[in-house]
């Protein structure tokens, strides 16, 4: 056999096909790198998706198990939850509002009044506070009040048998004594007061509060004849109309009628507890210019009676029986209270409206209680 031969043969018939040979060898060469990027690359990433497909998947169904076991213990749980609020509205509605528990102090006044009693003492007394949660709101809270009075013993018996009001839970009477006075005449009666507010309770249990005039009548003295009342109840809106008048004439005592009226055709009236402390406030000032230091310090303690807190009925109080100062600060910062103005405040500090707005560069007449304010 002749290899020379096929040799040059074959090499001559690779110079006659040397492009298709090329065009052979480019094709084996572009095929091998396509098998080595699919077996390299293509199917370990599609390997990748299908796992991460199934992952997928396990974690949608787990989700959705986890969604439907929730929903389920909402179900459950909702009216639980119902349940206990009803409860616990109906538990705090037995406590007295902040309005009532102030309506019922006043009405000791008119009791005293109607039955010719004199009410000596009405002290705000220190309550030791119930054990709560840090930051935690308390569900009521306990108001301590020690009353004195005097006058005979059918009157006091009188006055106390029209405080009818005690017959529920959240007013109790404590302590109380009946001593005869150094006068033959008078007696001395003494009591606490404890009341029991809730900022949860709408009054709603206790808005009906006993007739406090429903006294026995073995223990009634004989009463004059009562005046026909007038034909028709003022309404809530003409009572309010005929505050301004007398509030901007500084008649605090028109004022403060007014308000007790109010109250007691519309006791949850907003802001008529603010503005019945501010009106006995500046009726005490008033009081103490024209010298009545007496009458002046009823009138705070009866703001303190409505606001315990009230440090500035408070101050005021204080000094009525302080030396006066000998000397003034050139500089005096005020908080501002409920149920001040700042007509009040300039006027107390025997400044302006325009000087206070201008020394704490103030846009309006608007205050808020704790504002601080730079009494020029």
């Amino acid at each position: 056999m002749n290899f020379d031969f096929e040799l040059e043969d074959m090499l001559d018939f690779l110079r006659e096909n040397l492009y298709m040979v090329l065009a052979v060898a480019m094709i084996l060469l572009l095929l091998i790198g396509y098998l080595i990027f699919t077996f390299g690359t293509l199917l370990p990433r599609w390997q990748q998706r299908t796992e991460l497909a199934a992952a997928s998947a396990t974690v949608a169904a787990a989700y959705e198990a986890r969604t439907a076991q929730e929903q389920s213990d909402a179900g459950q749980l909702g009216p639980q939850i119902e349940a206990a609020q009803a409860e616990f509205d109906e538990l705090a509605n037995h406590f007295l509002t902040e309005d009532q528990a102030i309506a019922f102090l006043d009405g000791l006044y008119d009791s005293a009044a109607e039955t010719a009693v004199t009410i000596v003492d009405l002290q705000a007394q220190a309550v030791a506070p119930d054990a709560a949660a840090a930051g935690e709101k308390p569900v009521y809270d306990t108001r301590q009040f020690r009353l004195v009075a005097e006058g005979d013993l059918v009157r006091l018996n009188q006055f106390v048998g029209r405080i009818g009001e005690t017959s529920v839970p959240s007013i109790n009477l404590r302590n109380l004594v009946v001593a005869q006075g150094a006068d033959d005449s008078a007696a001395v009666l003494t009591l606490d007061l404890l009341l029991y507010t809730s900022p949860f309770s709408t009054g709603e249990a206790v808005a009906d509060l006993p007739d406090p005039q429903a006294t026995p009548a073995a223990t009634q003295a004989p009463q004059p004849s009562p005046t026909p009342a007038a034909s028709a109840t003022p309404d809530i809106s003409s009572l309010l109309a005929q505050l301004d008048a007398p509030w901007a004439a500084e008649n605090w005592p028109e004022v403060i009628g007014l308000i007790q009226e109010i109250r007691q055709l519309a006791p949850n009236e907003a802001g008529m507890t603010e503005k019945l402390y501010a009106a006995r406030v500046n009726y005490g000032y008033q009081l103490a210019e024209l010298g009545d230091t007496t009458a002046a310090a009823e009138q705070f303690e009866q703001a303190l009676a409505i606001f315990p807190q009230g440090t500035e009925a408070e101050a005021a109080l204080q000094s009525l029986f302080a030396p006066a100062a000998t000397a003034t600060p050139e500089t005096t910062i005020y908080a501002v209270q409920r149920g001040d103005t700042l007509y009040s405040i300039a006027r107390r500090f025997g400044s302006t409206v325009d000087a206070v707005k201008a020394a704490n560069n103030l846009m309006s007449n608007n205050i808020t209680p704790g504002q601080q304010l730079i009494i020029p």
